[in-house]
C-alpha cells in the first residue's frame, strides 16, 4: 500500500511539473514564444502579396524584390500566416518551416530539420 501510494504521489508530482513546461522546438524556437511549425503553401512576390491587403503587420517594411511564403497549420482548422522569406534559404512550397507566428519582424523563415531521415 505505501509503495503504491509513493508511486502515484510521484506520478502526480511529474504529471504538476509537466504542465509547467511548454514544447521548444530544436532546443531554440519556443511555443511560448510564438514559434509554431507549418506547411508552406505558396510563394509569392511582394506585390502579390500587397495585392492580398493582409490586416496584420501594416507597419512591416516590404522592399520591391521581397518574397513571402504563405503557411498553413492544422489546430483544430486549418490557419493561415505569412512571413518573408529569404531568397538563398531554398525554401519551397510543401516544405515544414518553424515560424514565428505572433512577431511581424521575426527572423526569416526556418526549415524543420527531420531527424531520422
Amino acid at each position: 500500500m505505501k509503495n503504491s501510494m509513493l508511486s502515484i504521489a510521484t506520478a502526480l508530482a511529474l504529471l504538476v511539473l509537466s504542465g509547467c513546461s511548454t514544447p521548444v522546438y530544436e532546443n531554440q524556437y519556443a511555443v511560448s514564444e510564438g514559434w509554431r511549425i507549418g506547411k508552406v503553401t505558396k510563394l509569392v512576390t511582394a506585390e502579390e502579396f500587397l495585392k492580398t491587403g493582409s490586416p496584420r503587420c501594416q507597419g512591416m517594411e516590404i522592399r520591391p524584390n521581397d518574397r513571402f511564403a504563405f503557411i498553413q497549420r492544422q489546430v483544430t482548422r486549418a490557419r493561415g500566416h505569412f512571413a518573408k522569406v529569404d531568397p538563398d534559404s531554398g525554401i519551397a512550397v510543401g516544405d515544414e518551416v518553424y515560424y514565428n507566428a505572433w512577431d511581424c519582424d521575426q527572423p526569416q523563415l526556418v526549415p524543420r530539420l527531420l531527424k531520422g531521415l
